[in-house]
């Protein structure tokens, strides 16, 4: 497939690059690289869009109105964080996109985790994986002479603007966090 044909399909099915982005859980950057003929258009995608064109239309019209009710309940987008315990303190940045969560803090300690949007409650759950550099000191006090991490859980309204959260680590201790919503991610680069 090339781009052209990429560009003419999506056409012919109404398809704006941010909801086919959606539609394949990948960020509008990678359809722009397609398109521009940047990158090549992975097999997989050329099999998914065979079968998304044979959909009868009102099917493809359900799955893309899902789509975007899903992403006008969940709001993707940066976060800055601030986080404490008892012996310690930092911030970071959180990003929240199509159930990732990916960030750092001050400290270059890293955050990869995961998040699940649940409908009814309006509440996302969240799992992080925070993994410290060496010789990084951690707000426990705990510092390693090599890379070390532990997991994390927290559930938070991401409607909210900002708020106080609960944040459960795998090593026993809680830790108190605050967020504040910085701004929304962009539909294209």
């Amino acid at each position: 497939m090339t781009s052209n044909n990429l560009k003419a399909i999506l056409a012919n099915l109404g398809l704006t690059q941010a909801d086919f982005a959606r539609l394949l859980g990948v960020t509008p950057r990678a359809i722009a690289l397609w398109i521009a003929n940047e990158r090549a258009i992975p097999g997989p995608v050329e099999g998914y869009l065979r079968i998304f064109e044979l959909l009868p239309p009102n099917l493809r019209q359900m799955e893309l109105n899902r789509l975007k009710q899903e992403g006008t309940n969940m709001r993707d987008g940066m976060f800055g964080i601030t986080f404490q315990s008892q012996r310690g303190a930092g911030m970071g940045l959180l990003i929240f996109e199509n159930g990732r969560v990916y960030g750092t803090d001050e400290a270059g300690v890293r955050f990869d985790g995961e998040y699940i949007f649940d409908e009814i409650s309006g509440m996302a759950e969240v799992k992080i994986k925070v993994t410290f550099p060496p010789n990084v000191q951690s707000i426990f006090g705990v510092t390693n002479p090599y890379e070390w991490a532990f997991d994390v859980t927290t559930k938070f309204d991401p409607k909210q603007n900002a708020g106080t959260l609960a944040v459960n680590t795998s090593i026993g201790q809680q830790i108190t966090a605050r967020y504040v919503f910085l701004r929304s991610l962009p539909e294209a680069a």
